[in-house]
């Protein structure tokens, strides 16, 4: 079984409480939260079967647990900065899932079809760890087996190590076996930056929500490259934002 953690707090230093900002800007309702999104999404994935997030001890993030609540989803608070800490929390307060599926809540376009796949291809190739390329800024997946997780739990001792969950399976593949899927979307879809963590990123997702709906695709023809191609500007409007 695949268990999508989400992580998630609302202590943004450039856009704060981003997480339970609505998509689009006018939406209303729970579910049209940035969120909401990231939830909506995963559960549509064919192969996941919980959704929890995994949040902080902070009051501050105390409106996130609600909301979460709210979704119907679980929530695991623990350490603000020691994330690979929570993800191993919540992971063991799930209980008896193999598979996880890392998401943020600050990525609400990621693509049910593409956590399918990425999920397959872990599965079908016994990857401890699997990380897909060549989608957007923001919708790429990261797949982890539970045993890894938890034993780069054990064994991480750098700061970015427990910050980001990930860097000590990528740093240790004699240790673990390592999995990149390449992904293919048109180049002016792969071009964009569909992340969340500057108000013209914010801009440029509610457009895109406004215009396209809540559930598009990175691939339908009709959908996002069509806007793209009809309005190229669309991809400026946060072109210049630096990666943190």
């Amino acid at each position: 079984m695949t268990l999508a953690l989400i992580q998630a707090r609302l202590g943004s230093s450039r856009l704060p409480g981003k997480s339970i900002l609505p998509l689009p800007l006018s939406a209303l309702g729970d579910t049209s939260t940035i969120l909401g999104h990231v939830v909506s999404r995963a559960r549509r994935a064919a192969c996941i079967s919980e959704v929890i997030v995994a949040t902080t001890t902070q009051p501050l993030d105390e409106p996130l647990v609600a909301l979460a609540a709210r979704l119907g989803v679980g929530v695991f608070r623990g350490d603000e900065q020691d994330v690979l800490s929570r993800f191993a929390g919540a992971l063991t307060q799930a209980g008896s899932f193999q598979t996880i599926v890392r998401l943020t809540a600050d990525n609400p376009a990621i693509d049910p079809a593409f956590i399918d796949a990425a999920v397959a291809h872990h599965l079908a190739t016994g990857a401890d760890y699997t990380y897909t390329s060549g989608l957007p800024l923001g919708t790429n997946i990261e797949v982890i087996s539970a045993a890894a997780l938890l034993r780069a739990h054990q064994a991480a001792n750098q700061p970015d190590e427990r910050e980001h969950v990930t860097p000590y399976l990528r740093r240790h593949p004699e240790l673990f076996r390592l999995e990149t899927l390449a992904l293919a979307v048109v180049p002016a879809v792969a071009g964009l930056r569909l992340t969340v963590d500057y108000p013209s990123d914010y801009a440029l997702l509610s457009l895109l929500f406004s215009h396209l709906g809540s559930d598009f695709s990175l691939t339908d023809p009709a959908g996002l490259p069509a806007l793209l191609a009809q309005h190229p500007w669309l991809a400026a409007i946060n072109a210049d934002n630096v990666q943190r």
